[in-house]
């Protein structure tokens, strides 16, 4: 059986701002996405992980077109998206939305809930019957857990968790095929944001949405992700399926990212052995040569400070940026001290 066609594709995305008020030489530059490439499949959920700083954001809102790429190419459902027309642009962008990271923010204090869910349906079918515009209203905001009433309310009326529940609403109204969540689960509680994430879930599902989620939480992340792409100062580290990437991480990143997940059995928490990883992270105004993680890397060896790894296969699911990824599994390559 033939795989369906990626319904995005990024070939080589890298994404660069320069610095202004440099007075002598050459001006300053923040690499803040480099050589990213990945497919999404229809239906498919890609979470995208790293610490702040590392790229996440941009690289979501570069994806829609939001932050013109430096370089590379973003493919919706085959079309270059930067070579679209304008009105090719605007039937895509009916097509991917996105959820924002604080729902407060994204909400405009002075519009009902009703005409912040519909707005979208103002500009994208500003024919559409007032019956039929109320009904898809309200059908929306029953679906993700909002009363009714909350058409004529307004976002400071609302805790957190629910204002977050009308973005996904907004989100949702035009029934688009890919959304981009922002971190957006991480102003929330933690019990609010396992509903949020099992809701997103739930939606995907149903409704065959892709999501790209991005979080800096990977214990968030493994619970609705079906393939997990790990970033670091703005390059991919490594890209596996969840189960994968859980069990056997084969980037020494990785691994330090996920000893710091907590375990909620003490006994198991107690005994773990956690990677700490020294130093601080580059700034992306001067990133390192070679391998960008070597600095902090305590398997780095000379040939990672002079070459920039490739992401290489490890299975059809599994890829990795590591020059030392196989004697790593195979423990033959010591750390550095």
């Amino acid at each position: 059986m033939t795989p369906p066609s990626p319904l995005l594709r990024v070939e080589n995305l890298s994404v660069r701002f320069p610095i202004p008020g440099e007075m002598w030489g050459a001006k300053a530059v923040v690499h803040a996405v480099e050589d990213v490439s990945f497919d999404l499949a229809p239906g498919e959920t890609l979470g995208i992980v790293g610490e702040s700083g590392c790229g996440k954001s941009t690289l979501g809102r570069t994806v829609l077109n939001l932050i013109p790429a430096t370089l590379g190419r973003v493919f919706w459902q085959g079309r270059h998206l930067a070579a679209a027309t304008a009105r090719e642009q605007r039937l895509m962008r009916r097509e991917m939305t996105m959820i924002f990271q604080d729902p407060l923010a994204s909400l405009n204090p002075r519009m009902t809930v009703g005409s912040l869910v519909g707005e979208p349906l103002d500009i994208f079918e500003p024919s559409l019957a007032r019956d039929e515009r109320r009904r898809r209203i309200a059908a929306v905001l029953e679906r993700v857990g909002l009363p009714p009433d909350a058409v004529a309310r307004y976002p400071h009326q609302f805790s957190g968790g629910q204002c977050q529940r009308i973005g996904i609403a907004r989100a949702l109204i035009l029934k688009p095929k890919m959304i981009v969540c922002d971190e957006a689960v991480s102003a929330l509680d933690v019990s609010v944001q396992a509903q949020i994430v099992a809701l997103l879930g739930e939606l995907s599902r149903e409704m065959g949405v892709s999501l790209l989620f991005i979080s800096h939480n990977l214990a968030v992340v493994r619970q609705i992700s079906d393939r997990i792409m790990v970033l670091y100062l703005g390059r991919v580290m490594e890209i596996a399926d969840r189960q994968s990437l859980y069990h056997a991480p084969r980037h020494p990143y990785t691994q330090a990212l996920l000893s710091a997940v907590p375990v909620p059995d003490p006994e198991i928490e107690r005994q773990r052995q956690r990677i700490h990883l020294v130093g601080e992270l580059p700034s992306p105004l001067n990133p390192p040569s070679g391998c960008v993680f070597h600095t902090r890397c305590p398997f780095a060896s000379e040939r990672c400070q002079r070459e920039m790894p490739a992401l290489a296969a490890i299975d059809a699911l599994h890829t990795v940026a590591c020059h030392h990824w196989q004697e790593i599994a195979e423990g033959r390559h010591r750390a550095t001290t």
